[in-house]
């Protein structure tokens, strides 16, 4: 580890800076096993693709714990000395979340991304509080908050007891706050006012950059999949808000509009999947990230299915966003691009 728990913010101030874009697995294509080839290859695509870190959602589909664990330390392997790394910590009970902080340190990570469990529901603001505190003491990671997941109206009106951001961000190890996709737009400012002077306030929407670069100095965002708005070759939406943090708005602003119609598609088709049920369309993610040069992919259920209309939608959009989605056989995508070079192919029946 690259710092103490008392060095954690100041060590954040200084390396968190760009975008972070987010990893999904890669599978064999029967998906009883991981696909670590496919997923070193995605590790680097997004190395080329100009992003500072990656995030290893290890959460979104259906693994083993023993499973999680393999992607992460794949994940780290391929990204040490190249890209820094972060993991989503929200599993099935805070045990569970403990074990992969632990097995996350050991595979030399740095960063997690901690929300709160599926087997928790707070009893009151302070039952937030010290479950939360209880999971940053296990850990000498530095921490980003996420309270996107805990949906609390019960107890405020935000969907979480705002009063509590400024004690968390007093928490030693805790460096910065991500606004959950979906958030209202007061959310983030009301976030940026409680506790922008202590944790780097992350707001992952583009459009928001615009306001939240110049206004509260946001120098880092995401995990998002922002390899669906750029290529290697066109980097586009790292240059935009690299642009923005140095005040060139205007230029800033052309490549938000050349990019407009691909946000726009993606938002109206995964916020269907991710406000209703809380289950991220990974799947959605995984075709733009293939049609862009990723590995593709299917997942594991429980996951949202991708149908041509889907994918005819999405292809639609890259082209009006000044993109050209990859020409290969669809197989490919299903089984994956390094599968699928070595001659894997879907079970035919004809």
């Amino acid at each position: 580890m690259e710092f103490t728990k008392t060095e954690a913010k100041e060590w954040a101030k200084e390396n968190l800076k760009g975008l972070e874009a987010v990893i999904f697995p890669s599978f064999s294509p029967d998906l009883k096993e991981l696909d670590e080839e496919g997923i070193r290859y995605d590790v680097q695509h997004l190395v080329d693709n100009g992003f500072f870190s990656v995030l290893c959602a290890s959460e979104v589909c259906g693994m083993t714990f023993e499973e999680r664990v393999r992607f992460l330390e794949i994940v780290c392997d391929e990204a040490r000395g190249k890209i820094n790394t972060s993991i989503t910590i929200m599993h099935d009970t805070v045990e569970q979340d403990i074990k992969m902080l632990e097995a996350y340190e050991k595979a030399g990570g740095s960063v997690a991304m901690v929300g709160h469990p599926v087997m928790y529901y707070p009893r009151s603001e302070e039952d937030i509080y010290q479950e939360f505190k209880y999971v940053c003491d296990s850990t000498d990671l530095a921490i980003i908050f996420y309270p996107a997941r805990l949906k609390t109206r019960t107890l405020d009106p935000a969907y979480f007891p705002m009063r509590l951001i400024p004690r968390i961000a007093e928490i030693p190890n805790v460096v910065s706050l991500k606004i959950g996709g979906g958030s209202s737009l007061a959310f983030t400012v009301q976030c940026f006012e409680l506790a922008g002077d202590i944790l780097l306030v992350n707001d992952p929407i583009p459009e928001r950059w615009f306001f939240t670069v110049p206004h509260y100095r946001q120098q880092w965002s995401g995990p998002s999949p922002f390899y669906m708005l750029q290529t290697p070759e066109n980097p586009r939406i790292v240059r935009m808000f690299d642009l923005l943090t140095k005040g060139e708005t205007s230029k800033a602003l052309e490549i938000h509009w050349e990019t407009a119609p691909i946000n726009e598609s993606s938002m109206s088709m995964s916020s269907v999947s991710y406000f209703d049920t809380g289950i991220i369309y990974c799947s959605m993610d995984k075709y733009y990230h293939w049609c862009n040069g990723g590995n593709g992919g299917m997942l594991r259920q429980p996951v949202p299915r991708l149908h041509d209309y889907h994918k005819q939608r999405i292809r639609a959009a890259l082209q009006a966003g000044g993109l050209t989605p990859r020409e290969a056989p669809e197989e490919e995508f299903y089984v994956g691009r390094v599968n699928y070079a070595k001659g894997a192919r879907l079970k035919s029946f004809d």
